[in-house]
């Protein structure tokens, strides 16, 4: 690994998580704290349902084209790369998917 993948990576870490939060914040977010919500789970039974997350996950998603290229088209197999992309990934889960389904 030299010092162009780890910049490259670092860079695209840090625009993909910018991107990922810009496209996954619901409108009324900032409510969290005020009255008696106090998690996202609050804020999503006390609003009506006008979530807007499905439009997030399509423009979230061009986040992983450099992963996708650089692991199977330029067939670069750096264990860096694969390390932010698993972090990406991970992190994506959780802003659309993992933290709405521990509501109960």
């Amino acid at each position: 690994m030299n010092w162009k993948v780890f910049t490259l990576g670092f860079i695209w870490f840090c625009l993909s998580i910018f991107w990922i939060m810009f496209c996954s914040v619901q409108d009324k977010e900032w409510w969290i704290g005020d009255g008696d919500i106090k998690n996202i789970c609050d804020l999503m039974n006390y609003i009506e349902n006008d979530d807007a997350r499905d439009v997030g996950y399509f423009f979230s998603l061009p986040v992983f084209f450099p992963a996708i290229y650089a692991i199977l088209i330029k067939k670069k197999r750096y264990w860096f790369i694969y390390v932010v992309t698993l972090a990406v990934t991970g992190y994506w889960l959780w802003q659309f998917v993992i933290r709405y389904h521990w509501c109960f």
